[in-house]
């Protein structure tokens, strides 16, 4: 496998971090469907790791960090814009995340993207589309993590309902079966999970679906267990109430060919799957073997051609809140002018440009909302929209670069590490020039010079230019006291 890729570049890989398992999937890309070079899984058990103060205990971090450690050598000649990285539920949920990242990102060597639950079941959906055919039916997706179960229904490729609830087999596992399983503990889990699915239930259920499938490692070994009656590709309703019985009598699930870490969540995985086949009145459900990891391939590759799906996001987005397309592509063309003629510090896990024209395009957000606060109103519906193709970091970054393009910027970007905060830096002087230099709303000249050597910066414009147009020069001026307020010094000529 190693020499292939050496002698043939065009791989790409997907590495998921999840609550129960960690997966790693090498796919080449053929007429366009992928096709598996090489896969790996590590039933770390994250989830099983995350102690009571939010923190990952020290057991837990060191399975993680020599499993990725193993990883690394499959993705060493991978080029790196090929390679994605995601986070999940317990990752999401860990006080001390940031730390642990920092040692996982050094032993895998490559960037980890904390996603969010709805992120996570729209890549799931998305790897569960491209691998059946579509044919016009309403499918109902789920899949049961470690610590999260993803429910989906869309048709063909397009996701129409997505939502993550907290519940997966690990934290099933730890919250009830600490004790051993029995027929008591068996009923608590069923009941918790089954209120739980309360929240969706009316939703999912008024929408309706035509085939329900499972796309997860416990799903497959459910349906493993239940291929004496039900074929292995399906998993029936008949089928996972003699398994319940199971359970209740003898407290483990002794046939399979299972390893320990998988045999010991499978009661919560068998438990949950029984409170949603009953909550959503679910008969039969298919087997599919394809999930997050091929659409995070599938999401990647779109990426690099022309079906960014956060470019849609923007667009959903400009849509919905009734932006002026127009002047933000035209604020969006002047701070893309300026930063082509400067540079800063590197941005591990993001595209500065994109993050730039992404947050130029959306700066007037909250104009619907309020006049002279709408910034303000940007931050917060960035923050807490769902964002589809967006890590949370950069759904922080772009967040916080929109809501900070005007007026003063001293208190702010708090939430940010210190090194992205330099890193956007350059990017947002960028974009609050060009705001101001468009305020006249009907285009500006673009042939502004700008040179910046932190802490200075310096606007050439032509002759006579600032003369011609005192309000912007006010506003410039205005700007430098703003700029000067975080260490920077504006000058203009």
């Amino acid at each position: 496998m190693t020499n292939s890729i050496h002698a043939a570049p065009p791989y790409f890989a997907a590495v998921d971090l999840g609550s129960n398992s960690f997966h790693l999937l090498v796919a080449q890309l053929e007429d366009g469907f992928i096709k598996t070079v090489d896969r790996e899984k590590d039933m770390v058990q994250l989830a099983r790791g995350l102690q009571d103060d939010g923190n990952l205990s020290e057991e837990a971090r060191e399975r993680a960090l020599a499993c990725l450690n193993r990883f690394s050598e499959r993705l060493r000649d991978i080029p790196a814009h090929q390679v994605r990285v995601v986070g999940t539920k317990t990752l999401r949920d860990a006080d001390a995340a940031g730390d642990f990242l920092t040692a996982a990102e050094e032993a895998l060597g490559y960037p980890i993207a904390i996603i969010s639950g709805y992120e996570e079941a729209r890549l799931v959906y998305e790897g569960l589309s491209r691998s059946v055919v579509n044919d016009n039916n309403q499918r109902l997706v789920i899949d049961i993590g470690g610590a999260s179960t993803e429910f989906i229904i869309g048709c063909d490729g397009t996701p129409e309902l997505l939502e993550s609830l907290d519940f997966g087999c690990v934290a099933i596992t730890r919250e009830f079966f600490a004790q051993g399983v029995n027929a008591k503990s068996l009923k608590a889990a069923y009941l918790a999970v089954c209120e739980r699915i309360e929240d969706i239930r009316a939703n999912y259920v008024r929408h309706g679906w035509d085939i329900s499938y499972g796309t997860s490692g416990t799903m497959r070994a459910i349906a493993d267990l239940c291929q004496e009656y039900d074929g292995g590709a399906v998993i029936n309703a008949k089928s996972l109430n003699l398994l319940i019985g199971v359970l209740e009598n003898d407290g483990e699930i002794n046939s399979g060919n299972f390893s320990k870490p998988r045999r010991s969540v499978l009661p919560a995985g068998i438990v949950i799957l029984k409170a949603i086949y009953d909550e959503l009145n679910i008969k039969t459900l298919h087997v599919a073997d394809a999930t997050l990891k091929e659409g995070l391939i599938y999401d990647t590759i779109g990426r690099l051609g022309d079906d960014d799906i956060r470019q849609r996001t923007i667009q959903k987005l400009q849509q919905q809140y009734r932006i002026d397309t127009q002047h933000g592509e035209r604020v969006r063309h002047l701070a893309a002018h300026l930063w082509r003629q400067i540079d800063g510090p590197v941005l591990p896990g993001a595209s500065r440009t994109k993050l730039l024209n992404w947050a130029a395009q959306l700066h007037e957000l909250g104009l619907g909302i309020s006049h002279s606060g709408y910034h303000h109103h940007n931050l917060y519906i960035l923050q807490h929209a769902d964002l589809a193709g967006f890590s949370r970091h950069e759904q922080a970054l772009l967040a916080n670069i929109a809501s900070c393009h005007r007026k003063k910027i001293t208190g702010k970007l708090t939430t940010l590490p210190t090194k992205a905060i330099a890193a956007i830096m350059p990017l947002l002087i960028c974009l609050r020039l060009a705001v101001i230099l468009n305020r006249g709303r009907d285009g500006v000249d673009t042939s502004v010079e700008i040179t910046l050597n932190s802490p200075n910066i310096q606007l050439i414009f032509n002759a006579e230019w600032l003369a011609q147009h005192p309000l912007t020069q006010a506003g410039l001026e205005q700007e430098a006291r703003y700029l000067e307020a975080v260490g920077f010094s504006l000058n203009m000529r």
